[in-house]
C-alpha cells in the first residue's frame, strides 16, 4: 500500500474534522488505481482493483480525469442512497481523491428545503387567500351599500306612501268621529263600515311601516309608566263588539300580582295585544277568546287563547315568517306581518313569544316582557283653568291637504281657539309676522316649501313660540329631526282628536 503523502494527510485533515466516515482513492498518471483506504463500501465501490483504469470502477469519475486544480463536488450521490462532498486533488503527476460524508447534511438540507418549499406555497396559498377575503370584503361591503341604499329607498317610499294614505284616513276617519247629527239606522251602519275599514287600513298601514323599522333597526322604545288593568279596558272597548258579532266568547283577565303601574312601552305592548286578539277573533268561528295578564319577578306575563282551527306543527315554524299566511287565512283580510311583528317586538322588549296548538282544537300564544314595577307620580291639573289660559290663543294651521286642514280647523274652533290657516306653504311666513300666533300646527310633508325648512326660517326671525309638527312618518328618526329641528311636539297622521286637544292645551299652557 503505497504511503500517503504528508500535505494530503493534512488536507483530509483540515477537511475532515468531526467527519468518521471518510475514503481515499490513489489514481496515478495513466489513470489507474494504485491504492484506496477508508470505507469505500460505504459509497458502494465494491471489488476494487488495484492497477485498473479508475474511471471503469468508479463511475462518478468519469469525464473529471485529468484534473489541474483541485476541484470540489458537494453532494454527489454516490452508491444507491448516500451522498458525499467529493475532492479531486492533484498532486504531483498523480491524483487523490477523497470522500467525505455528507449524507445527513444533504439529508438536512433536503428537508429545509422542503420546508422552504412548503413555506413558500403556504405563502402563496396565504397570500392568495388575504387577496380572496379582501375581494370578499369587497364584495361585501358594496352589497352592504346596495342593501342600506335599498333600506333607505324603501324608507322613503314607505314614509311618502304612508303620508298620502293617511292623509287620506285621517280626513275619512275624523269626518266620521264628526258627524254626531241624528242618523237613520242604515246611515250609522255605513258609517260603521266607513270607520272599521279605515281603521283595518291604517292597521295594515302601522304593520308594514313597524316591520320596515324593525327590520333596519329603527325602533327605538320609550318605556313610560303603564297602567295594565287601563291596557285590557281598552282591548275589552275595542274587540267584545267584535268578538259578539261572531258569537264568540270574550274575557280578559288579570292577576292580583300585577302592580298597578309598570315600566314599558305601553304602546308597543298594546300593540302586540292587540295583533294576538285580532289573529284570535279572525281565524275563531266559534267557541271563545281568552286574555290573561300576570306579573312575577319583574316579568309581565302574557296568553291569548282561543278555540279556532289550530296550527299544525308544520305551519307552527313558518307562522312567524313575514308574509306568511296560511291557506285557511287567504280569504281574510291581513298580510302576514301582525305575527312577525309581535315576535320582533317581544324580543326587542327583552322577552320572547311561544306557541302551541293543535289542530281543530285551537292556539295558545304566550310570553312575557321585562317590566319592572313603578310608583305612580298623579299629575294635578285644573281643567277649568287650562280652559280658560287656552280658549283666546291664536293658532295657525299650515297643511296643504284641504280637508284634514279644515278638519283641525273645525275641530279647535270649537273649542274657542282663534283659527287660521293656509294650504300653501309660501304664504307661512308672512301669516305669521301679521298674526303672531301663539301655536303652529305644520304638516312637514309639503310642496314648494316643506317643514323643517320653513321652521329654519321662523326661527332665523325670532319666532319662538311652539310649532306642533304633524307627520305621516311615525319613524323615530323622523320624529327625533322634528325635535331637534325647533318643533315643540310630534302628531302623527291620522291625527286623533282627543290627542290633537290634549296636545295642544298642554303645550299652550307651558307658553
Amino acid at each position: 500500500m503505497a504511503r500517503i503523502p504528508f500535505s494530503i494527510i493534512k488536507y483530509v485533515r483540515f477537511l475532515w474534522m468531526s467527519e468518521k466516515v471518510i475514503t481515499y482513492l490513489h489514481i496515478d498518471a495513466q489513470g489507474q488505481l494504485v491504492d484506496w483506504g477508508g470505507y469505500p463500501n460505504y459509497y458502494g465501490l465494491v471489488n476494487l482493483v488495484i492497477g485498473k483504469q479508475a474511471t471503469e470502477q468508479i463511475s462518478f469519475l468519469e469525464g473529471l480525469l485529468p484534473v489541474v486544480h483541485t476541484e470540489v463536488i458537494q453532494f454527489l450521490r454516490v452508491g444507491t442512497s448516500n451522498s458525499a462532498h467529493v475532492h479531486i486533488v492533484p498532486y504531483q503527476s498523480h491524483t487523490w481523491v477523497l470522500l467525505f460524508d455528507a449524507t445527513a447534511e444533504h439529508d438536512r438540507q433536503q428537508k429545509v428545503q422542503q420546508q422552504a418549499n412548503e413555506l413558500s406555497i403556504l405563502n402563496y396559498r396565504q397570500s392568495r387567500l388575504i387577496q380572496q377575503m379582501e375581494e370578499t370584503w369587497q364584495a361585501l361591503t358594496e352589497e352592504k351599500q346596495q342593501l342600506e341604499q335599498i333600506s333607505q329607498a324603501q324608507g322613503r317610499f314607505f314614509v311618502t306612501l304612508s303620508h298620502e294614505l293617511r292623509a287620506s284616513l285621517s280626513s275619512i276617519i275624523n269626518n266620521t268621529d264628526l258627524l254626531d247629527i241624528p242618523l237613520e239606522e242604515y246611515e250609522t251602519h255605513y258609517l260603521t263600515t266607513i270607520r272599521n275599514n279605515a281603521d283595518h287600513l291604517l292597521s295594515l298601514i302601522d304593520n308594514s311601516l313597524e316591520q320596515t323599522k324593525l327590520e333596519i333597526g329603527q325602533v327605538v322604545l320609550r318605556p313610560s309608566r303603564c297602567e295594565v288593568k287601563q291596557t285590557l279596558k281598552e282591548l275589552e272597548n275595542l274587540f267584545l263588539p267584535l268578538a259578539q258579532e261572531k258569537g264568540l266568547t270574550f274575557t280578559l283577565e288579570s292577576q292580583p300580582t300585577i302592580p298597578s303601574f309598570v315600566m314599558i312601552d305601553g304602546l308597543r305592548f298594546r300593540q302586540v295585544l292587540i295583533n294576538l286578539v285580532n289573529n284570535a277573533i279572525k281565524f275563531t268561528e266559534q267557541g271563545f277568546i281568552k286574555v290573561t295578564l300576570d306579573w312575577q319577578d319583574d316579568q309581565l306575563k302574557f296568553a291569548v287563547a282561543d278555540s279556532g282551527p289550530g296550527i299544525s306543527p308544520e305551519s307552527q315554524a313558518k307562522i312567524l315568517t313575514t308574509f306568511h299566511r296560511e291557506k285557511i287565512a287567504y280569504h281574510l283580510p291581513g298580510v302576514g306581518l301582525g305575527l312577525t311583528m309581535s315576535f320582533n317586538l317581544i324580543q326587542l322588549m327583552g322577552g320572547e313569544l311561544k306557541i302551541k296548538s293543535t289542530p281543530a282544537v285551537g292556539s295558545l300564544f304566550s310570553g312575557f316582557i321585562q317590566a319592572p314595577a313603578t310608583g305612580y307620580i298623579p299629575v294635578v291639573a285644573e281643567t277649568s283653568q287650562i280652559i280658560t289660559t287656552t280658549s283666546l290663543a291664536r293658532i295657525l294651521i299650515i297643511d296643504d291637504d284641504v280637508v284634514n286642514c279644515s278638519l283641525i280647523e273645525t275641530t279647535l274652533r270649537e273649542r274657542g281657539y282663534l283659527v287660521v290657516s293656509t294650504y300653501d306653504s309660501r304664504d307661512a311666513i308672512q301669516l305669521t309676522r301679521q298674526i303672531q300666533p301663539d301655536l303652529i300646527l305644520m304638516d312637514l310633508l309639503m310642496p314648494h316649501l316643506d317643514g323643517y325648512t320653513m321652521i329654519q326660517r321662523l326661527r332665523e326671525q325670532q319666532f319662538t313660540q311652539p310649532v306642533i309638527a304633524i307627520s305621516a312618518s311615525n319613524f323615530e328618526h323622523d320624529r327625533l329631526y322634528a325635535l331637534t329641528s325647533g318643533c315643540s311636539d310630534y302628531l302623527v297622521k291620522p291625527i286623533n282628536i282627543e290627542q290633537l286637544l290634549a296636545v295642544t292645551e298642554r303645550t299652550l299652557c307651558k307658553c
